[in-house]
């Protein structure tokens, strides 16, 4: 039996060690740069900025950046991407006034407006559907979506303004909007459109709410206030009802990104609110992406603003006062249940006495992750 304490150990061991996924961080380049978006095949929207601070829409891919370039001004942002590379987002153009835009076969294409001056561009999906908010004509900022050469103003939930961060495979657009007791633009709430109306998905029992991200189940994420306006909460929003995602140990939280598997990334405070860290939402329990990546690297994982079904994170971070656009490549996850098969198979000779004991510490171990 001596012989076996080692194995049993070895799996124990093993266990632990993937208990949570591992993720090597990839420098997407630049001088300074932030990631806001990334597609199935890993390519990363967002900005370069200049030494003064002045963004410039970017993609960029294992090394590689392709500068956008403005529709005539001095910036611009990339603030969503299908998985044709074609990129959406805002920039300012020579009247100095911000337009929303379509990046694709090498040249940016001003959207136009919903009647009045300015407009910003969020998210595109593979049909070429893009989400957004622009100014009408009483320069009230309305949610839109454009679709097949045109632009429709999707409304509000009954105030004056509304906006639009996501769309998914299936048109389904999430956003948030003014409700009709809303006063001096207070009381915005979290919205899904599905073709029709405004869904109202509500808060924590706060003022404010937005849906920033949703899956092609249609699967919301965003931050809700709770009572008393006392904290905001990242959320996921599924089968018709809002859950609380929690923090890392402070006060707030923001959902930013979801994908197919209900995986959510974002960004909260750690304990005592003394600063923020990426996070990943993933079996119910809320991950600080820091604990996530090889502390030699020398990065500090700031915020995480979407995740692919491949689980890469477009993420932002620093090191050693250089802060960069970042991606996280998955390189280690969760044992599945066919390994712990494989595993309980190696250890058939401990008899079913000791496989019952090793299942329930590893069993209890798994319960003590889950209620974090």
């Amino acid at each position: 039996m001596s012989r076996l304490i080692p194995l049993l150990l070895l799996t124990l061991a093993l266990g632990n060690a993937q208990a949570a996924p591992r993720y090597t961080v990839v420098d997407l380049g630049g001088s300074d740069s932030s990631a806001y978006a990334i597609n199935s095949l890993g390519l990363v929207a967002g900005a370069e900025y200049s030494p003064s601070g002045v963004p410039q829409a970017a993609l960029f891919h294992d090394g590689t950046i392709t500068r956008l370039g403005t529709l005539g001004g001095a910036s611009s942002t990339a603030n969503g991407l299908n998985a044709y590379g074609q990129v959406v987002g805002g920039s300012t153009n020579a009247d100095d006034l911000r337009r929303a835009f379509l990046y694709a076969n090498g040249a940016m294409r001003d959207l136009g407006t919903l009647g009045g001056a300015e407009a910003e561009a969020r998210r595109i999906n593979n049909a070429g559907q893009i989400v957004g908010s622009a100014a009408n004509g009483d320069n009230l900022w309305h949610a839109f979506l454009y679709s097949g050469g045109g632009m429709r103003d999707l409304g509000t939930l009954g105030g004056e303004i509304s906006n639009a961060f996501d769309i998914n495979v299936h048109g389904q657009v999430a956003g948030n909007a003014a409700i009709s007791d809303a006063i001096a633009f207070h009381a915005v709430h979290a919205f899904l459109y599905e073709g029709t109306a405004l869904q109202d998905l509500g808060t924590f029992g706060g003022t404010n709410s937005a849906a920033w991200s949703l899956n092609d189940a249609g699967h919301a994420v965003g931050y809700a206030a709770v009572a008393d306006d006392a904290a905001d909460h990242a959320f996921l929003y599924a089968n018709g009802a809002m859950h609380d995602l929690g923090t890392l140990g402070g006060t707030y939280s923001f959902a930013a990104g979801i994908n197919n598997a209900d995986q959510v990334v974002g960004v909260s405070n750690i304990a005592g609110d003394g600063g923020s860290s990426g996070f990943l939402y993933s079996g119910g329990v809320m991950l600080d992406l820091n604990t996530l990546i090889d502390p030699a690297s020398g990065w500090r994982i700031d915020d995480a603003h979407d995740i692919n079904d491949r689980q890469q994170i477009a993420a932002n971070g620093c090191r050693a006062g250089v802060c960069r656009a970042l991606r996280l490549d998955l390189v280690s996850a969760v044992p599945e249940p066919a390994t712990w098969l494989m595993l309980s198979a190696g250890l058939g000779l401990l008899g079913l006495r000791g496989l019952a004991a090793l299942r329930r510490r590893t069993a209890g171990e798994g319960d003590i992750a889950a209620s974090v």
